[in-house]
């Protein structure tokens, strides 16, 4: 069976659930509701039919004790809508076995039935005059006199009660509501363990120090649960170690890094003094550069909540102060929730990378209802935009305008993403229409 197009399924994997076990219980309602349909129909029929045989076994032993004299006499004065007399010849038609088996049974041989058949419908029964008629029944046999008979009994309409006409409406919308509040019920209690993990995952992203997830409810969810705790402890161990070896390995560095500066004061020659103390300068920004990514992956700084616009013009400030063109634009008041030396040492290091490579820096404060953004815009050369995202891994530089010799170390920007991603933010890069680089810090806007 093929599967349907993409743009006709919900979006929400709730939705879906809903929807297939909603159509999947009206479908079997229906097919459930039309067997008993056609069980009650036949019920009906068989009584109907049993009801006919007594109502002709009475009028037969009502007859067999006339004189034949009397018999015609009697049958004149029945309603000829539902009695009449016919020739032999005419009592035809289907076979009736259940009503002959009970005109049998109730005539116990004071009459002989030679046959019991359904007549063709009346004219009338038909979908344009509702309700229709029941089928006329023959009955052929002889009195004990000898005397025969076709005697024909034609049923009566029996319209339903009125009151089942508009009931029917009202009780199948009532079901097909409670059908359809009970598969949501169950979608909601079915998704929410997988809610909550989505959640937990998500919390975890920003914050390893989140608390494990709580293994509670069903048997399912609580293997899953527990698997995502050991995953989450796995991840948190991992992280630890490789910030610890990158700490280790960036602090001892610092050890030969003083005896080759010390050694570097006994060179008599001076370019070569000059060349390797370039070489010790790259190799301790290096140095104090890892030691901060470390730091950053760590994020032990408490949140707290913030003036957003007073710390985006402190920084611009400050760097204004030290003769550098760095300017702010927005509005303070603007309340933000984080790590204040975190979130300055991101804007810090984005801003330096503006003035590094662009001569100057703009920094923009924008507040939407949904999220806090802080746009560092400067006039460089932008980045080209196959590595727009490459260049906010560690160690990732650009040859053509971030390389070793203008100063970059490749760590810069991780440094910023980690930090900023400590937040619970994004950072991400974009080239700008008019020319520059333009980062764009989002944050999460604090609840009131």
């Amino acid at each position: 069976m093929p599967a349907l197009p993409a743009r006709l399924l919900p979006d929400s994997l709730a939705m879906r659930i809903f929807l297939v076990l909603l159509l999947g219980i009206l479908v079997a309602a229906a097919l459930t509701f039309g067997l008993a349909q056609q069980d009650r129909r036949e019920v009906i029929a068989h009584f109907h039919a049993r009801e006919n045989a007594q109502r002709i076994a009475d009028l037969l032993r009502m007859l067999a004790t006339l004189p034949p004299a009397q018999r015609r006499k009697a049958l004149d004065e029945l309603n000829p809508a539902e009695w009449r007399a016919l020739p032999l010849a005419d009592c035809a038609g289907r076979p009736a076995p259940v009503l002959a088996q009970g005109l049998e049974e109730r005539l116990a041989g004071r009459v002989g039935i030679d046959a019991a058949v359904r007549l063709p419908p009346p004219a009338d029964a038909s979908p344009q005059h509702p309700p229709p008629r029941p089928p006329a029944v023959a009955v052929r046999g002889r009195f004990a006199d000898g005397e025969t008979f076709c005697i024909v009994h034609q049923g009566q309409r029996r319209p339903p009660p009125q009151i089942e006409q508009w009931r029917f409406p009202l009780n199948l919308a009532l079901f097909v509501a409670l059908i359809a509040l009970v598969c949501w019920l169950a979608v909601r209690l079915a998704l929410r363990p997988l809610q909550r993990m989505a959640a937990a995952a998500e919390a975890f992203g920003r914050d390893l120090r989140h608390p494990p997830l709580a293994t509670a409810g069903p048997a399912e969810v609580r293997q899953a649960a527990q698997a995502f705790n050991v995953m989450q402890e796995q991840v948190r161990e991992v992280m630890a170690e490789r910030t610890q070896i990158l700490a280790a390995v960036t602090h001892d560095l610092k050890t030969p890094l003083t005896r080759l500066r010390l050694r570097l004061e006994s060179c008599t020659d001076p370019v070569l003094r000059e060349k390797l103390g370039s070489d010790l300068d790259a190799m301790q920004r290096l140095v104090d550069e890892g030691l901060e990514l470390a730091r950053s992956m760590e994020a032990n700084e408490a949140a707290a909540r913030v003036d957003l616009g007073a710390l985006l013009a402190s920084i611009a400030d400050d760097a204004a102060d030290a003769g550098q063109p760095v300017r702010y634009e927005g509005a303070t008041g603007v309340l933000a929730d984080c790590r204040p030396n975190g979130l300055r040492r991101a804007i810090e290091n984005l801003v330096g990378n503006a003035l590094k490579y662009g001569g100057e820096a703009e920094i923009r404060l924008e507040a939407t209802p949904a999220a806090l953004a802080v746009r560092v815009l400067d006039r460089g050369p932008g980045i080209p935009e196959d590595n727009l995202g490459e260049v906010l891994r560690p160690f990732v530089r650009l040859e053509a305008s971030r390389s070793r010799e203008s100063g970059g170390t490749g760590l810069g920007l991780a440094i910023a993403s980690n930090l900023i991603a400590a937040q619970g933010g994004t950072l991400t890069l974009a080239n700008r229409p008019q020319g520059g680089l333009e980062a764009r810090i989002t944050l999460p806007r604090p609840a009131p």
